[in-house]
Protein backbone atom coordinates (compact mmCIF):
# COMPACT_ATOMS: atom_id res chain seq x y z
CA UNK A 1 0.00 0.00 0.00
CA UNK A 2 1.53 3.42 -0.98
CA UNK A 3 0.13 6.80 0.98
CA UNK A 4 1.19 10.21 -0.45
CA UNK A 5 0.09 13.39 1.50
CA UNK A 6 -2.79 15.10 2.13
CA UNK A 7 -2.57 18.00 -0.19
CA UNK A 8 -6.04 19.76 0.51
CA UNK A 9 -5.33 20.58 3.74
CA UNK A 10 -2.01 22.12 3.15
CA UNK A 11 -3.36 24.68 -0.01
CA UNK A 12 -6.60 25.17 2.46
CA UNK A 13 -3.58 26.42 5.23
CA UNK A 14 -2.01 28.53 2.65
CA UNK A 15 -5.39 30.10 2.11
CA UNK A 16 -6.53 30.81 5.37
CA UNK A 17 -2.59 32.58 6.62
CA UNK A 18 -2.99 34.63 3.09
CA UNK A 19 -6.67 35.67 4.38
CA UNK A 20 -4.99 36.26 8.11
CA UNK A 21 -2.60 38.38 6.94
CA UNK A 22 -4.80 40.28 4.27
CA UNK A 23 -7.15 41.81 6.82
CA UNK A 24 -4.71 43.43 8.47
CA UNK A 25 -3.26 45.01 5.27
CA UNK A 26 -4.93 49.02 4.33
CA UNK A 27 -5.72 48.07 1.15
CA UNK A 28 -6.57 51.04 -1.27
CA UNK A 29 -6.79 51.63 -4.84
CA UNK A 30 -4.04 52.61 -5.21
CA UNK A 31 -1.56 49.35 -4.03
CA UNK A 32 -4.47 47.62 -4.97
CA UNK A 33 -2.28 46.22 -8.30
CA UNK A 34 0.68 45.53 -5.79
CA UNK A 35 -1.54 42.95 -3.95
CA UNK A 36 -2.62 41.44 -7.01
CA UNK A 37 0.51 40.67 -8.18
CA UNK A 38 1.59 39.63 -4.19
CA UNK A 39 -0.90 37.33 -4.57
CA UNK A 40 -0.08 35.78 -7.64
CA UNK A 41 3.31 35.35 -6.30
CA UNK A 42 2.10 33.78 -2.56
CA UNK A 43 0.11 31.70 -4.59
CA UNK A 44 3.07 29.81 -7.15
CA UNK A 45 4.93 29.67 -4.56
CA UNK A 46 2.21 27.76 -2.21
CA UNK A 47 1.22 25.57 -5.20
CA UNK A 48 4.60 24.66 -5.43
CA UNK A 49 4.92 23.90 -2.09
CA UNK A 50 1.90 21.70 -2.31
CA UNK A 51 3.08 19.58 -5.50
CA UNK A 52 6.57 19.51 -3.88
CA UNK A 53 5.13 17.84 -0.61
CA UNK A 54 2.85 15.33 -2.65
CA UNK A 55 6.31 13.96 -4.46
CA UNK A 56 6.82 12.06 -0.84
CA UNK A 57 5.51 8.69 -0.38
CA UNK A 58 4.89 6.01 2.36
CA UNK A 59 4.87 2.37 0.89
CA UNK A 60 3.41 -0.20 3.38
CA UNK A 61 5.03 -3.40 2.26
CA UNK A 62 5.62 -6.59 3.88
CA UNK A 63 8.32 -6.61 5.91
CA UNK A 64 9.28 -3.01 6.03
CA UNK A 65 7.81 0.82 5.38
CA UNK A 66 9.65 2.61 2.77
CA UNK A 67 9.94 6.41 2.87
CA UNK A 68 10.51 8.36 0.08
CA UNK A 69 10.95 12.10 0.57
CA UNK A 70 12.11 15.18 -1.82
CA UNK A 71 15.41 16.22 -0.98
CA UNK A 72 15.88 13.34 1.49
CA UNK A 73 17.53 10.34 0.63
CA UNK A 74 15.18 7.35 1.41
CA UNK A 75 14.89 5.55 4.40
CA UNK A 76 12.93 1.98 5.19
CA UNK A 77 11.54 1.10 8.58
CA UNK A 78 11.50 -2.68 9.46
CA UNK A 79 8.34 -3.32 11.43
CA UNK A 80 10.56 -5.14 14.04
CA UNK A 81 12.50 -2.25 14.89
CA UNK A 82 8.80 -0.34 15.92
CA UNK A 83 8.58 0.05 19.46
CA UNK A 84 5.46 2.02 19.29
CA UNK A 85 3.08 4.33 17.72
CA UNK A 86 0.89 7.30 17.65
CA UNK A 87 -1.60 9.55 15.46
CA UNK A 88 -1.47 12.82 15.56
CA UNK A 89 -4.60 15.14 14.18
CA UNK A 90 -5.23 18.60 14.35
CA UNK A 91 -8.73 20.28 14.34
CA UNK A 92 -8.53 20.89 10.58
CA UNK A 93 -6.64 17.29 10.17
CA UNK A 94 -9.94 15.71 11.65
CA UNK A 95 -12.09 17.70 9.24
CA UNK A 96 -10.09 16.28 6.23
CA UNK A 97 -9.17 12.60 7.69
CA UNK A 98 -5.45 13.27 7.84
CA UNK A 99 -2.60 13.06 9.86
CA UNK A 100 0.88 11.95 11.16
CA UNK A 101 1.65 9.08 12.20
CA UNK A 102 4.70 8.93 14.73
CA UNK A 103 6.45 5.38 14.23
CA UNK A 104 8.99 5.42 17.82
CA UNK A 105 11.94 3.19 17.01
CA UNK A 106 14.62 1.38 18.60
CA UNK A 107 18.01 1.52 18.68
CA UNK A 108 17.77 5.19 17.79
CA UNK A 109 17.56 5.35 13.84
CA UNK A 110 15.37 7.36 12.60
CA UNK A 111 15.30 11.15 10.98
CA UNK A 112 13.08 12.40 13.98
CA UNK A 113 14.78 12.61 17.76
CA UNK A 114 12.87 12.55 20.63
CA UNK A 115 12.74 14.66 23.89
CA UNK A 116 13.77 11.46 26.20
CA UNK A 117 16.25 9.93 23.82
CA UNK A 118 15.84 8.07 21.27
CA UNK A 119 14.12 8.53 17.54
CA UNK A 120 11.59 7.91 15.16
CA UNK A 121 10.07 8.45 11.93
CA UNK A 122 6.65 10.57 11.13
CA UNK A 123 4.63 9.85 8.27
CA UNK A 124 3.01 13.09 7.48
CA UNK A 125 -0.35 14.35 6.36
CA UNK A 126 -1.43 10.63 5.82
CA UNK A 127 -5.16 9.60 4.64
CA UNK A 128 -6.87 8.29 7.36
CA UNK A 129 -3.95 7.62 9.45
CA UNK A 130 -6.54 5.66 12.01
CA UNK A 131 -6.44 2.77 9.86
CA UNK A 132 -2.82 3.08 8.83
CA UNK A 133 -1.80 2.88 12.50
CA UNK A 134 -4.02 -0.15 12.52
CA UNK A 135 -1.85 -1.57 9.24
CA UNK A 136 0.54 -0.84 11.26
CA UNK A 137 0.17 -2.34 14.09
CA UNK A 138 -1.19 -5.87 13.08
CA UNK A 139 1.95 -6.14 11.24
CA UNK A 140 3.89 -5.45 14.16
CA UNK A 141 1.89 -7.79 16.50
CA UNK A 142 4.23 -10.77 15.40
CA UNK A 143 6.99 -8.69 17.09
CA UNK A 144 5.80 -7.74 19.66
CA UNK A 145 6.69 -10.63 22.08
CA UNK A 146 10.31 -9.11 21.44
CA UNK A 147 9.82 -6.08 22.52
CA UNK A 148 10.26 -5.12 26.22
CA UNK A 149 7.69 -3.14 28.33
Amino acid sequence: MVLRPTIVKTFLKGVIAIAAFSVVLQLSWANAVHYLIFLGIYFSFLLGFVLLRNRSSFELADETIEIKRLFRSASSVRYRDIIDISVSQGMLARRFNCGTVFLILKGGGGSIKLLGGGAGEALEEVPDPQRVCEIITAKISPFSSFVEP
